[in-house]
Order: structure tokens, then sequence, then C-alpha cells
């Protein structure tokens, strides 16, 4: 949330307030009214396993305030390589109320759901109103960034051919299930010059990656707004997916990539189908990588002169660029709210021309955000 907060404050059309969840919940509190109360529609994101939530939550609906949640995550169906996997499933019956309980329990109090995955909505469906809602990306951070070339040297890669990733170890099983680690081994014993690039703060996938040492590297976590210079020094990026939990994750990845002018390929399913025309997505399988890598390696310069006429193509995508979807995804909320005071079917947002269904009438324009976050 913190992107589309920035972006409606900056452009000055709308304002929005965060909050921290201790503070949500302490809706008595006259200094959090002063913030919470002019807002027209409250975005409350994730921690719905707090009980003293739900307090707050129908306090504000009480007071007309629409309340919806910002899920980007399967907690339900955690892989057990998940560091979460823990508390929402593995431990979850030992603790005095289960948190997928609570979960459930937030999301039925609530006036909809707010999601970057249409699979994860639908787990939700018979619970509250879905709302797709893609992640979106930052101008100021993909903007004037130095070329490819540069951003190798600068790593001291520029004699070097780059496969790069970047994520969390959550992405463990991505690596395992896909057949791109056993592809990757496959990869380097032909092409010398590929160094595989892992990008994260947790380094299991890099050691695990079964590649000679001079074949790889390892690049810590940075602040979100230095990772697009790190991701554009790829010459390759990879977007493995595997198994139900990776099917409900968002498009960033590949967004990502189309941004930083880069040739990419990617499992195919729900994630990344709406880019499907912009990259390579392969049916999983070690062969499958294998010969997809092979291919864009010999016809690299190609397909990175190719990708490079991408970048306008996703520049669409930034939040700055989509303000209209975000209004009008709020808007509808905030008509069903005071229409019905209820939820009703799951809804879209045709977020590619920014349309949706009819606008909302009786809605000031200049409606205030209160985002918890």
């Amino acid at each position: 949330m913190l992107a589309p907060s920035d972006c409606f404050n900056k452009l000055g059309k709308h304002k929005c307030k965060l909050i921290h969840v201790s503070g949500f919940a302490n809706y008595l509190d006259a200094a959090i009214q002063d913030l919470v109360m002019p807002a027209d529609i409250i975005i409350f994101q994730r921690n719905l396993v707090i009980a003293e939530v739900y307090d707050a939550m129908e306090y504000y609906q009480a007071m007309g305030k629409p309340v919806v949640v910002d899920l980007d995550d399967a907690y339900t169906i955690l892989p057990w390589s998940n560091p979460a996997h823990a508390f929402w499933i593995e431990n979850s019956t030992q603790r005095p109320v289960n948190p997928v309980v609570m979960l459930e329990e937030g999301l039925r109090r609530s006036n909809g759901l707010l999601a970057p995955n249409r699979l994860l909505l639908q787990d939700w469906q018979h619970v509250t109103k879905g709302y797709y809602l893609p992640n979106f990306a930052r101008s100021e951070w993909w903007t004037g960034l130095p070329s490819r070339v540069e951003l190798k040297k600068k790593r001291g890669f520029d004699n070097r051919v780059i496969i790069g990733w970047g994520g969390s170890v959550s992405h463990y099983d991505s690596w395992w299930g896909s057949g791109i680690r056993e592809a990757a081994s496959r990869v380097s014993q032909r092409h010398p010059e590929v160094l595989w690039l892992v990008c994260g703060n947790d380094k299991r996938i890099y050691d695990q990656l079964h590649v000679p040492w001079a074949s790889k590297a390892w690049q810590p976590g940075v602040e979100p707004s230095q990772w697009p210079q790190v991701v554009s020094c790829f010459d390759i990026g990879i977007a493995p997916l595997s198994g139900p939990y990776d099917q409900r994750r968002s498009w960033i990845k590949g967004l990502e990539y189309l941004l930083g002018g880069i040739p990419w390929v990617g499992t195919d399913g729900e994630p990344y189908k709406d880019i499907a025309q912009l990259g390579y997505l392969i049916q999983n399988g070690v062969e499958s990588w294998e010969y997809t890598l092979e291919m864009m390696l010999a016809n690299l310069p190609g397909m990175q002169e190719a990708s490079a006429h991408y970048i306008e193509t996703a520049r669409q995508w930034f939040v700055e660029n989509q303000q209209e979807t975000y209004e009008k995804t709020y808007r509808e909320i905030i008509r069903t709210f005071q229409t019905t005071g209820r939820l009703a079917e799951v809804y879209y947002v045709n977020w590619k021309d920014s349309t949706t269904v009819s606008g909302v009438e009786g809605v000031d324009r200049n409606a205030q955000v209160a985002v918890n976050r």
C-alpha cells in the first residue's frame, strides 16, 4: 500500500494517511480518530489475526466507512519451506485461536478483499467480495537508470552473461519443483560464460544451486528503491513457479523484467498470463527450462533488442499511470457499501485499459483514503 498512497499524496488529487495496526486497533483514541474519521475508505493490510482489530473494523463501519483488506499471500496453503508455515499451519492448532480461522473471520467482517491474483480472490469468494488489483511499479525507481553495460561493469560482470533472479526463501519450492535447478546445472556445463546471479537476504537458494562456484554469485538484499539497478544488469530474467501456492503470487517479477528491458522466461500460469505475450511462459520440467534457456542464449542480442521495445509498454503499469484504476476500484467499494450495506458478487477491475463498470455516483472526487499498514 505504500506505493499507491505515496502516489496519491504526490499527485495531490487525493489524500492518504498511513497508520500502524496498533493505532488502528486503538480506535477510541482522539488522535487516531482525527486521522481516520475524515477517510472515505479504510484499507487494512494483512493483520487480521489480532482480535482488537475486529472491534475497530465494526466501529468505523458503523461510522459509515467501508473497511477492505489488502492481502497478497495464500496463507492457507503455505509450503513447508516457507518460514511462515510454522505460524499459519504447522503450529496453528496449538494456539488459543487458529490464525487461519481468525483470517477468515476478519475477511467475513470486511467490505471486500483486494488482491493482486485472481486465484487468491477465488479462494475467498465464499467469504467476501473480491477486487483484482495488480501490483504496479514506481516510476521514479525505473526511470533514468544506467545502461545494462554500465551496471554490469560496475559489478565486475562485464564479461559474463547474467541469468538473474531475486526473491525471498519463500521461493525455495519454486526452484526445486520447477526444474530450473537441474536445468541450470546442465546449461552451466555448456556455457562457462553464464553467471547465475541469485539475489536476496537468505542464501539457501544460492547455496543449493548446483553449478560451479565460478558460475554463480550472490547479491544480498537491497533497499526497494535500489532493486531496479540490480535487476537491470540481468541479461536474462527467470521466474520459476511450482505448486498452488506459487500460482497465487503477483506478476511483479515479470513486470520488473519488462521495465528493465530484460528477456525473461517464467512458469506458465495465473501470475504472468496477462503479460504472456511479452515474455516466454513454459511448462515446468528440466528439459523445458533447459531448452528455453539454450534458445535464449543462442539468440540473446536479438531478444534484448526486442525486449527494449517492451519498456514503453510496461510503463503504463507505473503506479502514477494507474491512478484511475485505484480510484474506480475504491469508488466501487464505497458505492457498494453506501447502497447495499453488504457484500456482492466478485468484481474484477479491467486494469489493462483502466476501464471498469460504470462510474460511481455520489462519491466525493476528492475522497481521502486512510490506509492501515
